[in-house]
């Protein structure tokens, strides 16, 4: 499955749907897969081969780090702080990859490991999912 969210991230990215439809909110599950631990490869392969990759899109597929959103469910607390560090916190929520057995089996307990401030861990466990449906916090005050 990793494997399979970091090919859909290119296919998104190099088949230039995100810049047809720069609206388009696209969530990957698993972290994203492979797709943020392997975008120097990626960002190497669009520079030095253009002629295979940049085909639909010139645009550096780094950019796209803050166009697309990730779930936490990684099952690495090492993995979960470097797509922190390389996405950010406003583009990544909560994941337990319910209701399959092999998700996470308290919901949020990676994050918690994480003992990040009270902030950041709202981003994640409703803010960021909030803002990629495009719902107000308000609504459910």
């Amino acid at each position: 499955m990793p494997a399979e969210q970091s090919r859909a991230a290119c296919c998104l990215i190099f088949g230039g749907v995100l810049e047809r439809l720069p609206k388009l909110r696209i969530a990957l599950a698993h972290g994203g897969g492979s797709f943020p631990y392997t975008i120097g490869r990626i960002e190497h392969g669009f520079h030095m081969r253009p002629d295979l990759v940049a085909t639909d899109n010139f645009r550096n597929p780094r950019e796209y780090l803050k166009r697309l959103y990730f779930d936490s469910w990684v099952a690495d607390e090492a993995a979960l702080r470097y797509l922190l560090e390389t996405c950010g916190s406003d583009r990544v929520m909560l994941g337990t990859d319910y209701p399959f057995p092999l998700g996470e089996q308290v919901p949020g307990a990676g994050i918690e490991r994480l003992a990040l401030d009270a902030a950041e861990r709202a981003r994640l466990y409703h803010g960021t999912a909030l803002e990629w449906l495009g719902l107000p916090a308000a609504r459910f005050a």
